[in-house]
């Protein structure tokens, strides 16, 4: 059973009419298309998000930061995990 002491209020979550807001009442977010890619350079996983214009995955490693673009090819893959050195 939940604590009510253990509920934290975080202003500007709250609707125009002071009740708590509930994301959930607006039904599942669609996900943001992301490719998983293993880091070899430091032994971890990380996401690249798309970008806006639809052309390229881009981001970086999460522990050196080396940055890692990928283009989106013209035929497209079903694979949504990759290796990087």
């Amino acid at each position: 059973m939940r604590d009510p002491r253990d509920i934290v209020d975080i202003e500007g979550l709250r609707t125009p009419d002071g009740q708590p807001h509930d994301r959930r009442a607006h039904g599942p977010q669609p996900s943001k298309p992301f490719l998983m890619i293993w880091f070899r350079c430091c032994s971890t996983y990380g996401r690249l998000p798309k970008s806006a214009d639809g052309l390229s995955y881009s981001g970086r490693c999460p522990k050196c930061l080396a940055k890692l673009e990928v283009p989106v090819g013209e035929g497209g893959t079903n694979r949504r995990m990759f290796e990087a050195e």
